[in-house]
């Protein structure tokens, strides 16, 4: 059994064509992927008819036994420990706020069931996913167990929770429900196409793997906006964008795109704004960013490429595939 704790902050990138017009058709027609309320059941499990707590232990058996596992709540007995985790500071603190977020959870089921639409068309070997909405004490907004994913819905209560004021502002940011599908589509990808390292890492072929990291949660997401999936304001993208060629040559004056000192290029892919090192007032992720525009370089003068080879290291790992892209911002 696999079990993939996957933290998720804010992301990403979407292109700004992503798909055919059929693709967007489909889409809209996806149906509702379902989404069980596995805190609700936990909250509501003790004020249950004893026929009715059997027929959901039953019924839901795994997942509320990973659930629980995850939880570190497990007693030996499912009741008991159903019972156990309710009364955790966790479900205390959040149950009532998770409730006041998503009085129903609508929206979450149609943006996962995009998800599940676009699946087999771009990732054919990936199986099924089901979903459960659980509440958890730990970071990790989204956590994979095979092929259920468990979305800890008191992670996304909005930007200005109370429980949130602590966290600095590019945390903030993604702390609301629209992040949902962004954060589960990277789950699923970076579990199943993890970054590999080649015998001679270099920072450009890091950001080609975030590029084609973002371009497959685009893709499988149907999300276009770059300000939401990159986990940016309006206004900051927008700066971005209008400094990309300067933010290019500081790159590479600064020796920033073929180093082989990796931990410096994972810092340039991450949400705090470590960019900082080449102007004061840009946000995280210019590495995503950077590696984004030129998969989408590349994707242009390619396209019968799929996403799937983009995620492979025979695509991130070429000493070419910068030459290739053509990529040189204007």
């Amino acid at each position: 059994m696999k079990y993939f704790p996957c933290i998720i902050s804010a992301l990403l990138l979407a292109a700004t064509s992503c798909g055919s017009k059929t693709d967007r058709n489909a889409e809209a027609d996806a149906p509702a992927a379902p989404f069980v309320r596995l805190d609700k059941t936990v909250s509501q499990f003790d004020r249950m008819p004893a026929a009715e707590q059997f027929a959901i232990v039953d019924s839901l058996a795994v997942p509320l036994n990973d659930y629980i596992y995850l939880m570190g709540a497990s007693t030996g007995n499912i009741p008991a420990s159903i019972d156990s985790l309710s009364h955790t500071a966790a479900f205390s603190m959040f149950a009532p706020e998770v409730d006041k977020a998503f009085p129903n959870t609508d929206g979450v089921e149609k943006s996962l069931g995009i998800i599940n639409a676009n699946l087999p068309r771009l990732f054919p070997a990936l199986p099924s996913y089901s979903y459960y909405g659980i509440i958890s004490p730990y970071r990790q907004q989204i956590m994979l167990v095979d092929s259920v994913v468990y979305v800890a819905l008191n992670h996304y209560l909005g930007a200005e929770h109370p429980a949130y004021s602590s966290m600095p502002e590019y945390t903030r940011t993604t702390k609301q429900a629209a992040y949902i599908p962004v954060d589960v589509a990277e789950a699923i990808l970076s579990v199943e196409y993890p970054y590999i390292e080649s015998d001679a890492p270099t920072a450009i072929q890091y950001y080609l793997y975030e590029g084609a990291l973002l371009k497959g949660i685009s893709a499988l997401t149907g999300i276009t906006d770059v300000a939401t999936l990159m986990g940016w304001t309006p206004e900051q993208s927008q700066q971005v964008s209008a400094q990309e060629q300067g933010i290019w040559q500081k790159m590479a004056s600064d020796n920033l795109i073929y180093t082989t000192d990796m931990s410096a290029a994972r810092r340039l892919c991450e949400p705090s704004p470590a960019s900082r090192v080449m102007a004061p007032d840009l946000p995280g992720r210019i590495g995503r960013y950077i590696g984004y525009k030129i998969v989408s370089a590349y994707l242009a003068n390619n396209p019968d490429v799929t996403i799937s080879e983009l995620l492979s290291p025979q695509f991130y790992n070429s000493p070419s595939a910068l030459i290739k892209s053509g990529y040189s911002p204007q």
